[in-house]
């Protein structure tokens, strides 16, 4: 094989070509793509970023809200508890001022029916005494009731 001054000026010519088009073509266009790649992973990396603050976000926000709910629950429970303690109250109250009306009620009754009895006490010896005078007549000698007797008497008929 002859090595003769064409090949050695195609393969001048052919590593030229390579020089220029490395520095005119391939470099450009690398240093395209390297920046290109560089603004995915970039965008990527933002994304990323984005996406876990967004997560933080939303564990914060569920966070928040079941502390809410808690402290809701709290509140209810403790006016609930503060009203049946309230209904306790005015129910004990309720009930003390009705056994107390109801204990004066029996003691009025019972002070009304001594009075009754006390005034029926003379009034039944009276009625008796008259009705012995009128059926024996007036000039009969009788005993007139006793105490015991009219006691008796109004027992029997009250």
């Amino acid at each position: 094989m002859e090595i003769n001054a064409t090949i050695l000026i195609s393969a001048l010519s052919f590593l030229v070509f390579i020089f220029i088009m490395n520095k005119i073509l391939y470099r450009p266009v690398l240093e395209i793509m390297e920046k290109r790649q560089n603004y995915i992973d970039s965008n990527k990396n933002e994304a990323l970023n984005s996406q876990k603050k967004a997560e933080a976000l939303i564990q914060d926000k569920n966070q928040k809200i079941s502390e809410a709910q808690k402290q809701s629950r709290d509140i209810v429970a403790s006016k609930a508890d503060v009203l049946k303690e309230e209904k306790t109250k005015v129910l004990n109250d309720t009930k003390t001022n009705v056994a107390k009306y109801f204990s004066e009620q029996k003691q009025n009754l019972a002070h009304q029916k001594e009075e009754t009895t006390s005034n029926m006490r003379f009034d039944v010896a009276d009625v008796a005494n008259r009705l012995t005078t009128k059926l024996m007549g007036e000039g009969v000698a009788f005993n007139p009731l006793t105490e015991q007797e009219v006691d008796e008497v109004i027992r029997k008929n009250v």
